[in-house]
């Protein structure tokens, strides 16, 4: 019982292949990017609730988290054609969050992805982009997940380059618990 949430978070990462293997927007693919998507919005209250939090099943859900981004990248990449600037746009916030996480690993020597509210935001809107896309075509919603990317990875690079410690959970550049 004390690993059920680690275990509900691995999932994620046997949904991510599910979702590349499967035909981009079939049955198969939306079962399993649904059932990613539930996997990443109980494990972190289960383990709350549950009080078996710790700072494997954090790192864990960050990676699992990245491995299912990744995965919807890979399908949507695979199945629609993206013009330039959203090209331009993916490649600056990934330049801004391996920034981030290199002067992270150079201060704490450790992977620092965090868990701020901007980057749990980002994350909704990477699972919501192909019903974004669907609902409201590429550009507006390639606009809105952009906008959102580039501002998460902004404040993670600031709040890794001010903070003098490494806090995973910190909420926001305004929201931090290491301030005075």
């Amino acid at each position: 019982m004390k690993n059920i949430a680690n275990v509900l978070t691995a999932s994620r990462f046997l949904f991510a292949a599910g979702m590349v293997l499967a035909t981009p927007f079939s049955g198969a693919f939306w079962v399993c990017y649904l059932g990613g998507g539930v996997s990443d919005l109980l494990d972190g209250p289960l383990a709350r609730s549950l009080h078996i939090q710790s700072e494997v099943g954090a790192k864990l859900d960050s990676a699992a988290d990245l491995a299912f981004a990744v995965a919807i990248a890979v399908v949507v990449l695979r199945s629609v054609p993206l013009p330039a600037w959203l090209w331009v746009c993916a490649g600056g916030v990934a330049a801004l969050r391996f920034a981030g996480y290199g002067v992270g690993f150079a201060k704490f020597h450790a992977f620092s992805a965090l868990h701020t509210y901007a980057n749990k935001a980002t994350g909704a809107l990477i699972f919501a982009f192909p019903l974004l896309y669907a609902l409201l075509g590429l550009t507006a919603s390639g606009v809105i997940l952009c906008a959102a990317a580039l501002f998460s990875a902004v404040e993670e690079l600031a709040i890794t380059v001010s903070s003098p410690t490494l806090n995973r959970d910190c909420k926001g550049i305004y929201i931090r618990s290491d301030k005075p």
